[in-house]
C-alpha cells in the first residue's frame, strides 16, 4: 500500500470505492457534494410546480414558446451578472444572487394568494433562468475549487451529490403534493437555498484562506494590473469560440442537445396534457356515481361539476406525474453517476462518454415513432434525461478540465447560458412550425429529433478528435495556464 493511500481516513477509503480519492480530499469533496445536493433538492421541489402551472394554464405549445422569452431575458441578465462579478468577490456574489432567488420564491408564493393572471407563465420563465444561472454558477465555483487533475477524478462524486439532491427533491415533491398545494413547495425550496448560502461561505472560508493571504501580500500595482487583465478577458467570451473550433464544436453539441431534449419535453408534455384530461373525466364519473366530492389522494376537491375542482385535479395529476417522473429520472441517474460514469470514460474515453446520450436519445424517439403512448414515452425519456444529467453532463465538464481558466470562466459561461437557450429557442421554432403550419403529431416531432441526432454523432466525433490533440499538447492556446487552489 502506497504512503498516500495509507494516510487516507475512513471517509476517503469509502469514497475510493467509486473513484480515486487521495488523502485530504474527502472532506472538501463531501462538502461540495452536499452543496449541490441542497441546490438540486430545491430545484426539483420547484420543477413539478412549474410543469403543473404551465401545462394547466397554457398547454405544451405555450411552454415551448416561453422558452424564447426566457432566452431573450437571459441575454440581458447574464450581462448584468457579469457586472456583479466585476463588483463583488465570488463568495459574496453567490450569496447575493442566491438571496435574490430566495426573495423571488417568496414573492411568487405571495402572488399565488392574490390570484394574479398568467402567474404560471412568469414562473415558468423564472425557473428556466434560475436553473441555468444557479447550476452554471455552482460548476464555475467547482472549477475554481479543484485543479484539472483533481476535478477529473472527483467531479463524478460531486455530481452524485447533485443527482442525490434531485432524487430527494422529486421524492419530497411527490409526497407533499398529496397534502399541500403546489405553491407551498416554494417556501421549502427557499429555505434550502438559504442553507446553500451557509455551506458556500463555509467552503470558501476553508478553501480560499490561502489565496486571500497571497492577495494581501501582493502590491497594489500588481492587483490593479491583474484586475485590468480580467476586464480585458471579459470581452473575449464569444471571440474565444470563434478562435478555437474545439469550443465551437462543444457549443454546437450543447445547442443540438437542448434542441432535441426540449422538443422531447414538448412531446412528453403534450401526451401528459392529454393524460390529465382523460384522468379527470374518469375521476369525475366515479365521483358522480358514488355521490361524493372529487378527490385526489387524501384531498377532497369539492363538487366534481365545478371548474375549480376539475382544474385542481388536473393540476395535481400533472404535478404528481412529473414528480414521479423526475424521481425515477434521478434514481436512474444516481446509479449511472455512481457506477457508470467513471468506468465508461475510463474504458471508452471522452468519446465513449459523449456518445452515450445520443445513442439513448435515438432509441427514445425511435420508440415514439413506433408507440406514442405516454407510459412508453415516459420510459424512454427517463433513460434519456437520466443519461443527460449524469453521464453527459459530467463528461462535458471534463471537456474543460485541460483548458485555460479564461475558457472555463468566459467561453464556458457563454456556452452554458447562451447556446443552451439558443437550442431551446430552436425547439420553440420547431414546435411553432410543426403545430401551426405542418400540423405534426408526436411521431412527426420525433422524426425531426432523429434527424438532429444524426448530426449530433458527427459533432461528437469532431470533439473527440480535438480533445485528443489537446491532451497531446497540440493546442497550446487552449491549455491550462494557472492552477486553482485545491490541487
Amino acid at each position: 500500500m502506497s504512503p498516500e493511500r495509507a494516510q487516507r481516513n475512513l471517509l476517503e477509503r469509502f469514497l475510493g470505492i467509486f473513484t480515486e480519492v487521495r488523502a485530504g480530499e474527502g472532506g472538501l469533496t463531501l462538502a461540495m457534494a452536499f452543496l449541490v445536493f441542497l441546490l438540486l433538492t430545491a430545484y426539483y421541489l420547484i420543477k413539478p410546480v412549474r410543469e403543473a402551472l404551465i401545462l394547466q394554464e397554457g398547454g405544451a405549445e405555450v411552454k415551448s414558446y416561453l422558452v424564447a422569452v426566457m432566452a431573450v431575458l437571459l441575454y440581458f441578465l447574464v450581462q448584468g451578472y457579469a457586472k456583479l462579478v466585476s463588483r463583488y468577490e465570488r463568495t459574496r456574489l453567490i450569496s447575493i444572487v442566491t438571496t435574490v432567488f430566495i426573495a423571488c420564491l417568496v414573492g411568487f408564493w405571495i402572488l399565488s394568494r392574490t390570484g394574479v393572471p398568467y402567474l404560471g407563465y412568469a414562473f415558468f420563465v423564472w425557473v428556466g433562468i434560475f436553473s441555468v444561472m444557479v447550476v452554471a454558477q455552482f460548476w464555475s465555483y467547482a472549477n475554481d475549487v479543484y485543479s484539472n487533475e483533481a476535478g477529473k477524478r472527483l467531479f463524478p462524486l460531486v455530481g452524485f451529490g447533485g443527482m442525490m439532491g434531485a432524487y430527494v427533491g422529486s421524492d419530497i415533491a411527490d409526497r407533499l403534493l398529496e397534502y399541500v398545494g403546489v405553491f407551498e413547495m416554494l417556501l421549502v425550496a427557499a429555505a434550502l437555498l438559504g442553507a446553500c448560502i451557509v455551506v458556500t461561505n463555509l467552503i470558501s472560508l476553508a478553501v480560499w484562506g490561502r489565496r486571500q493571504i497571497q492577495v494581501s501580500q501582493s502590491s497594489l500595482q500588481e492587483w490593479l494590473a491583474e484586475r485590468k487583465k480580467r476586464k480585458d478577458r471579459e470581452k473575449l467570451a464569444f471571440g474565444l469560440l470563434r478562435e478555437h473550433r474545439y469550443l465551437w464544436y462543444i457549443a454546437m453539441v450543447i445547442l443540438v442537445l437542448n434542441l432535441v431534449n426540449t422538443t422531447g419535453e414538448y412531446i412528453l408534455g403534450r401526451l401528459v396534457e392529454d393524460f390529465g384530461a382523460e384522468q379527470v373525466e374518469i375521476a369525475v364519473s366515479e365521483a358522480e356515481a358514488a355521490g361524493t366530492g372529487l378527490r385526489f389522494g387524501d384531498r377532497d376537491l369539492g363538487d366534481p361539476a365545478s371548474t375549480e375542482a376539475r382544474t385542481a385535479f388536473v393540476r395535481s395529476t400533472i404535478g404528481n406525474f412529473y414528480a414521479g417522473f423526475f424521481r425515477w429520472v434521478n434514481l436512474v441517474g444516481m446509479f449511472l453517476q455512481l457506477f457508470v460514469v467513471s468506468r465508461l470514460v475510463k474504458l471508452g474515453g471522452i468519446r465513449g462518454g459523449l456518445l452515450w446520450l445520443p445513442v439513448i436519445a435515438l432509441g427514445t424517439y425511435g420508440l415514439v415513432l413506433l408507440l406514442p403512448i405516454v407510459q412508453y414515452v415516459r420510459i424512454g425519456k427517463t433513460l434519456e434525461n437520466a443519461s443527460d444529467y449524469s453521464i453527459n453532463k459530467t463528461t462535458v465538464q471534463m471537456l474543460f478540465l485541460p483548458t485555460s481558466r479564461d475558457i472555463k470562466y468566459k467561453a464556458k459561461q457563454a456556452i452554458d447560458s447562451f447556446f443552451h437557450r439558443v437550442g431551446d429557442v430552436g425547439s420553440a421554432l420547431i414546435v411553432f412550425v410543426g403545430t401551426a403550419i405542418l400540423h405534426l403529431d408526436a411521431r412527426g416531432f420525433a422524426l425531426v429529433n432523429v434527424l438532429f441526432i444524426v448530426g449530433w454523432f458527427f459533432l461528437v466525433r469532431a470533439i473527440a478528435r480535438e480533445h485528443r490533440e489537446i491532451e497531446a499538447g497540440q493546442r497550446p492556446g487552449l491549455t491550462e495556464q494557472e492552477e486553482p487552489v485545491a490541487a
